[in-house]
């Protein structure tokens, strides 16, 4: 390993200008892609995290035997000597094997349920519309009862633990409000850990802590409600001009702020803005795994029956209420042909759940012209698609979850993008009131295929974002009664600068066409 880490210092070392007397100094900066990388590497770049790639991890699947592991995003992003503040036990000691074989890997927060009852109970005492006529800064307000309400904030614990408290509220579920939650020490001390097992619950003691905490929690709701209704009466506000408008000031020319700007004017008009900002996103899907989805589900209704009328007269689409009150009954998904009342199924609790969804496809650049100019203002796209624009489509919500079931097996494919041919072609089976048959694998297949349209339309949108700086500019520069042969100077002066265009003729054609592309959009408004 160590021999890994020298051939990579040697590979990114890089000296940058620097003159402790000069007027500027720089720092070259080296980001690791995580997608790119292999086992031994994610080691080297990423010592103080975890995930699937990690020894330890390797070690565990082979030492139980597993056919697969379900790792997650709080495990990957957690020190791999992080011990749990509950049960107390290591990261190693929390892997376990499921009943299907596979090793489970999985940190939870846990949090108080207080915090999940302030807002709902503002709107029990007040109505649904109580915050039109609230007093000002109350959200705030509310915020700040919340935190005096809970007796715990957001804890990272195994999942056993944080199961822990449910499996007791639910034994004692007459006895124990489902508003409390035992905190991480008090569960510490009912639960029997032991390696690689689930927790054995000393449900007496449980209980003798709930009553002990029984006072002081209901003390807690009594002063939610009291400061509630001073609130709502409005005896407590506070001014929206405070600490939110003043915390720029705070960090204004501060670390943070200078090397973003930095970063983002030396990264302009290129993919790098993208991959920093996709990077903890990359990492995850690189590190955690979720391989029970792969798992064969069973098949619980071969033939499924449809809604009742009444059933059906009065559904509701949770998601996109609006739209769905708006298709009309004869509408039929465009890919999977159900109608509307088809694509309705049962979910597992026995509700009934559907709906549509917009679909928005990318449609080809095709002109010449347009191409060869993007190209020469945006050399630094990945360039494999050119795209003119977006078209949306109404489709049913099993259509719209291909792409996210197939994510869930394998995040590495990152944000899915698939046509409607692309579904289609996807879909092994469909049938009336039940989910699609997916083939995975393909769908897999065309969603590394179509990668590069992220790449595509971050390059129309740099594109776009040009031409409307451009004429905003004329427009207003026009205004102010300056000549347009000094607008134009001036736009080619940014062309120089931020696109790197040095020959001034190629300036002068690029400014012109700019400016006679956003001529065609105002025609064609």
């Amino acid at each position: 390993m160590e021999e890994i880490a020298d051939e990579f210092d040697d590979e990114f070392i890089l000296e940058p200008d620097y003159d402790p007397a000069g007027e500027l100094w720089s720092a070259y900066l080296t980001f690791p892609r995580p997608s790119k990388l292999s086992d031994e590497k994610m080691e080297v770049y990423f010592p103080d995290r975890d995930g699937r790639w990690s020894r330890e991890t390797e070690a565990a699947i082979k030492r139980h035997r597993a056919s697969g592991i379900d790792l997650n995003d709080n495990w990957a992003m957690t020190w791999r000597g992080w011990s749990c503040p509950g049960c107390g036990r290591s990261k190693n000691e929390i892997f376990r094997l499921s009943k299907r074989g596979i090793l489970l890997a999985k940190l939870e927060l846990h949090h108080d349920h207080m915090a999940d009852f302030v807002w709902p109970r503002a709107e029990a005492l007040f109505g649904k519309d109580w915050r039109e006529s609230a007093a000002p800064g109350f959200g705030e307000v509310l915020d700040a009862i919340q935190d005096l309400a809970i007796r715990f904030t957001h804890c990272l614990v195994c999942s056993e633990c944080n199961s822990a408290d449910g499996k007791i509220k639910r034994k004692f579920q007459n006895e124990i409000d489902s508003r409390f939650s035992f905190t991480a020490s008090e569960i510490g001390r009912v639960v029997q850990p032991r390696a690689h097992h689930d927790h054995d619950i000393n449900f007496s003691k449980a209980f003798e802590i709930w009553q002990s905490a029984r006072d002081g929690f209901l003390t807690r709701l009594k002063i939610v409600d009291q400061l509630l209704n001073d609130l709502g009466n409005g005896r407590l506000m506070r001014e929206r001009h405070g600490t939110t408008g003043a915390r720029p000031m705070w960090t204004i020319m501060g670390s943070a702020e200078l090397l973003s700007k930095a970063f983002r004017q030396e990264a302009k008009d290129s993919e790098r803005i993208r991959l920093l900002s996709d990077l903890r996103s990359e990492f995850l899907a690189r590190s955690t795994s979720r391989d029970s989805a792969a798992l064969p589900r069973t098949v619980t209704s071969t033939n499924p029956t449809g809604p009742t009328d009444a059933e059906y007269a009065k559904y509701i689409d949770p998601v996109s209420t609006k739209r769905w009150e708006a298709t009309p009954p004869d509408w039929r998904c465009p890919i999977c042909a159900r109608s509307k009342r088809q694509i309705l199924r049962r979910s597992n609790k026995g509700m009934w759940s559907g709906g549509i969804r917009e679909h928005r496809e990318y449609l080809e650049e095709t002109d010449a012209d347009t191409i060869e100019m993007r190209l020469l203002l945006f050399p630094n796209f990945r360039n494999e698609h050119w795209v003119a624009g977006t078209k949306t489509t109404h489709i049913c919500a099993d259509c719209a979850s291909v792409g996210g079931h197939v994510v869930q097996r394998d995040r590495s494919l990152g944000d899915p993008y698939l046509t409607l041919q692309d579904i289609q072609d996807c879909i092994v089976h469909s049938g009336p009131h039940r989910r699609h048959e997916i083939d995975i694998d393909l769908a897999g297949q065309r969603i590394a295929q179509n990668e590069a349209y992220w790449s595509a339309s971050a390059a129309l949108d740099a594109y776009n974002s040009l031409l409307s700086k451009s004429h905003h500019k004329m427009e207003w520069w026009s205004k102010d009664g300056i000549p347009r042969a000094e607008i134009v100077a001036d736009l080619c002066e940014d062309l120089r600068v931020y696109n790197h265009i040095a020959d001034t003729t190629d300036q002068e054609a690029l400014v012109g066409w700019i400016l006679k592309q956003k001529q065609l959009l105002s025609d064609d408004e």
